[in-house]
């Protein structure tokens, strides 16, 4: 399992449990609209309370299983208000254990460097406490921030049209990239 909080240069990435489940509400709230983009689209009760509260506790437990990770960002200049998340689904196939990575970011702490600090710190959890070492990431074609994103952290292009998803009720294809954690120091 990794560490519940780690502290980067700029941020504080936190595993979260239900009692911030007001918290993150306000965080996709804010983003409705930037998130909704890129996003599958979302279950009627998404926008309550109830949702991330039994969200959370799915996320939490999870974490304790060593199934999943999501660590939630804050500034250090400002501790008390999410700013973003980004989390790793990990699951096993024909070559062996791996982990999704997913991301989002506050649309006013965009272009700060926040989604590679935050991405690349999990990354290295992802390697050094769970032994993963293939990461996998799924993007829409048109999603330039999040390719360019995929890109600076070393991703490849594994794979076109590999997954679809249901974004603003339209079905999306998705291409792969992968991320060789051997590759990193």
């Amino acid at each position: 399992m990794g560490p519940a909080t780690l502290q980067t240069k700029n941020l504080i990435l936190r595993v979260e449990n239900e009692s911030k489940a007001k918290e993150v509400l306000d965080l996709y709230t804010r983003n409705k609209i930037s998130f909704d983009m890129y996003e599958p689209t979302r279950p009627k009760n998404f926008y309550t309370i109830d949702y991330h509260r039994a969200h959370l506790r799915g996320e939490y437990n999870n974490y304790l299983r060593g199934i999943f990770l999501r660590y939630y960002i804050y500034t250090n200049y400002r501790i008390d208000r999410i700013i973003g998340s980004v989390n790793f689904n990990i699951k096993e196939d024909d070559f062996g254990v791996y982990a999704e990575l997913g991301y989002k970011i506050d649309l006013l702490y965009q272009n700060r460097g926040y989604a590679y600090e935050a991405s690349r710190a999990g990354i290295l959890v992802m390697k050094e406490k769970y032994n993963i070492n293939r990461i996998v990431a799924h993007i829409a074609p048109e999603n330039s921030p999040s390719l360019r994103l995929a890109e600076k952290l070393g991703f490849k292009k594994a794979g076109t049209a590999t997954l679809c998803a249901n974004i603003l009720n339209k079905n999306i294809y998705l291409d792969s990239y992968a991320l060789n954690t051997s590759e990193i120091q």
